[in-house]
């Protein structure tokens, strides 16, 4: 997916939130505290391509809890989202520290 592509799906799932905060309230915040703490939101476009998918993964793992909790959703979805999530993190933590190795060159 382009990073152009993958902000636009960022945003959407930024939208969703939002339509599930009307529907269930406050409640649903303590789902996307992960999300919140990243502080990497769609407006974002100098953030990295690999910053977005993980922002992507939080915002969908939240949002399938909050579904999980109050729809019809399994939990096992959740779950698969959060372990991707948590990948694509190792990842991130990966390519800053070979960064910070070669800016040290």
């Amino acid at each position: 997916m382009h990073k152009d592509e993958l902000i636009q799906l960022h945003q959407l799932l930024v939208y969703m939130r939002k339509v599930l905060k009307k529907k269930y309230g406050d409640a649903i915040d303590k789902y996307f505290t992960t999300y919140d703490q990243l502080k990497i939101y769609p407006h974002h476009i100098h953030r990295t391509k690999s910053e977005h998918t993980y922002a992507i993964f939080l915002l969908a793992s939240g949002i399938a809890k909050v579904l999980s909790e109050y729809g019809n959703v399994p939990r096992s979805v959740s779950s698969r989202l959060k372990s991707t999530g948590e990948k694509i993190e190792r990842e991130l933590i990966r390519q800053r520290r070979l960064n910070s190795k070669v800016k040290k060159l």
